[in-house]
């Protein structure tokens, strides 16, 4: 009997002893975090954005997803300043009979792009159907270097994908998101309409990473 108390009063101290190293060990990253956040947070925006130094290519591949047209306007800013002749709009069903790469279409024509050179892909859903279905578009068009556009901090897993799928078809990519985004890098985590892109981006990054469609 006595040899079963102390066994029990072991057990009860050694449990003492694991609350005490796993309350020190969540302390103490609740500290890191507290203090070290804004440092932690701007990395995690840095994260995601990727960018290569644009150069001549054969197509301007515009990912749909923003609901400003700032997309629009920077492919068409590589378009007037001479680096792909080409735009091909990627974006599928937003409402009726409305595509994403038709309203972006309308966007670059109002925006003095030649409709001829402006080709759609009206399939895709997300980031893996944006690329996925323009590639057979894009080997129409004997696309051999494209540049891609995006928002920033979208603009890692765009390229990872891209990159996965258009290496298979001897299509190199370029990733050459917004220049000029309404989200607002500088402190993005105290504000809801910069804090929930970000949020979701890394889930979708995860989901994508977990799913084997990045590499």
């Amino acid at each position: 009997l006595l040899l079963l108390v102390i066994l029990d009063i072991s057990i009860i101290l050694s449990g003492v002893k694991m609350f005490k190293k796993i309350f020190i060990v969540i302390f103490a990253l609740v500290l890191f975090v507290v203090l070290f956040h804004p440092f932690i947070f701007d990395k995690m925006y840095d994260f995601l954005v990727v960018q290569d130094k644009p150069e001549k290519s054969d197509v301007i591949l515009v990912l749909a997803g923003d609901s400003n047209g700032e997309r629009v306007d920077q492919a068409v800013k590589l378009y007037k300043e001479g680096y792909a002749p080409k735009i091909l709009m990627s974006g599928g069903p937003i409402i009726w009979k409305l595509t994403s790469a038709q309203n972006m279409k309308s966007q670059a024509i109002a925006l003095g792009v030649p409709p001829k050179n402006i080709f759609m892909e009206e399939k895709s859903l997300s980031t893996l159907g944006n690329i996925k279905y323009s590639i057979p578009i894009l080997k129409r068009l004997n696309a051999k270097t494209i540049i891609l556009v995006t928002s920033p901090f979208h603009a890692r897993r765009a390229r990872a994908v891209a990159r996965k799928y258009c290496l298979k078809e001897n299509i190199r990519v370029l990733s050459y998101p917004v220049q000029a985004s309404a989200l607002n890098p500088d402190s993005w985590w105290t504000r809801r309409e910069d804090t929930e892109p970000i949020a979701f981006e890394y889930i979708k990054l995860i989901h994508y990473l977990l799913n084997g469609e990045l590499f």
